[in-house]
Formats: structure tokens, C-alpha cells, sequence
């Protein structure tokens, strides 16, 4: 009789079978598990590449700024008791750093309730003393430096005051000369942004006072000072964001 040949099977010990259990253990804790520290190489360049990559997106969201923002202001108190508003594109080609200072002054709300104490018909409107004393002091200190004038300062273009060279901080000037301030070029103001309508409602800010306004004294008392000695000075009564046209 011939008896079919059958692999034998190997019935292991219960000790050999725990080493074994023993020594696959020992191999994965030496490669690494990827949620083990000795793996967390691994994990920080991921994330490494994740933050890479989210940089490059903010770097791109960055550059889409290079097209400018877009801001109303809205005016109270302008000539004849009436209200106005008119609407500003930033330009960062012209004067980057300007820009860059001018978006931080408008989205801490700084200029809200500001007055034109400096309106010189037919030349310029100057406006950006902070009506807080306590807020101006901080940005009396937020010096930058000055932009190469890449783009003279024709009728509604908007530009930083300055006390000389590198002193500019929160005082900006709009160009109402129709004819431009082109002397003030190589003087060395450079125009950030531009008026893109309502100019009209620009001519309407008041002109009463001319520059009779003591640019210390509103450092130090602010609006308070204003309102009680130049009570019918234009102001700005808020600047928001507008949508993209």
C-alpha cells in the first residue's frame, strides 16, 4: 500500500513562539513607527514642506497686493454742512514702504475721526494727527523711510508729509492742484495711492482755517483742541475696504 506523502506539521513551543513575538517587537520599535518619536524626522520635514508650501501661498496672496487695495472715505462736515466720500487705490509699485505704512494706519482704524487741519485751495488737503493723543505718540515712533518718487504728484494723488528726509509716520496729503505739484517731485514726495472718484467731494472740504491749526498742540490735546478752537474743520468719519473693480 502506498501511503500519500503529507508535509509535517511543525507544532512550535509556546516559548519559541514569545520569542519570536519578542523579535518582530524589537524590529519595528528600530525602523520606527511614524507616530513614534524616532520617526519625528520624518514628520517635521512634512511639515516642513507643508509650511514651505503655505509660505509660497501667503508669498502669492503678498503679490496680489501689488495690484493695490482699495479704500472710501467717508467725510463729514464738508463745505455747506454736507457729507461726501471718495475712494483711493493704493499703488505699491510707486512707493512700496508708503504703501505698506498706509495699509497699517488704515486697518488699526487711525484715521476715524481725523480732521483736515492743513487745506490750502487749490494746492493740497492734509489730514493723519490721530485725535487721541495716546494713539498719535505711538506712531510719532513708527518712522519709515523714504520711497524713491517714482510718479509725480498730479491733482489726486496721495502722498506722505514729512519734516525731512526718512521722517515719515502717519501725515498724508492729497494733491488738489489741477494742474499738479510737480515741484513737489524733487523734493522728494512720493505718491502712494490716487484719488479713483468722488474728487469732487475732495474740493468740498472745508477751507476756512487754511493751515491756522498748531500741528503741536494737536499732538498733545488732540480733537479736544480742534473742536474747540476750529469747530467746523472737514473730518473723517470712517475708511473701509472696498471691493475690487
Amino acid at each position: 500500500m502506498v501511503h500519500a506523502l503529507r508535509p509535517k506539521t511543525r507544532h512550535q513551543s509556546p516559548l519559541k513562539i514569545a520569542a519570536i513575538f519578542l523579535i518582530v517587537v524589537a524590529v519595528i520599535c528600530f525602523v520606527g513607527d511614524p507616530l513614534h518619536p524616532s520617526a519625528s524626522y520624518l514628520r517635521s520635514e512634512e511639515v516642513a514642506d507643508v509650511v514651505s508650501e503655505d509660505s509660497q501661498q501667503e508669498s502669492v496672496k503678498d503679490d496680489s497686493v501689488h495690484e493695490g487695495r482699495l479704500f472710501t472715505f467717508e467725510l463729514g462736515n464738508l463745505k455747506g454742512e454736507t457729507t461726501g466720500s471718495f475712494m483711493i487705490r493704493t499703488r505699491p509699485s510707486w512707493a512700496p514702504l508708503g504703501v505698506m505704512q498706509f495699509h497699517e494706519l488704515v486697518d488699526s482704524g487711525f484715521f476715524d475721526g481725523c480732521r483736515f487741519f492743513r487745506v490750502l485751495p487749490n494746492f493740497v488737503v492734509q489730514v493723519g494727527i490721530n485725535g487721541d493723543p495716546s494713539v498719535q505718540s505711538k506712531w510719532r515712533k513708527k518712522i519709515i523711510k523714504d520711497d524713491p518718487v517714482a510718479t509725480t504728484n498730479s491733482r489726486g494723488t496721495l502722498t506722505f508729509a514729512t519734516s525731512g528726509p526718512n521722517t515719515r509716520t502717519s501725515q498724508i496729503f492729497i494733491n488738489t492742484n489741477k494742474k499738479g505739484n510737480a515741484f513737489l517731485d524733487k523734493q522728494g514726495f512720493s505718491p502712494f495711492a490716487e484719488v479713483i472718484s468722488g474728487i469732487e467731494s475732495v474740493d468740498l472740504i472745508n477751507d476756512e482755517y487754511k493751515e491756522k491749526p498748531n500741528q503741536g498742540m494737536i499732538q498733545n490735546k488732540g480733537n479736544s483742541y480742534l473742536l474747540e478752537n476750529f469747530p467746523n474743520l472737514s473730518y473723517i468719519q470712517h475708511v473701509k475696504e472696498s471691493s475690487s473693480r
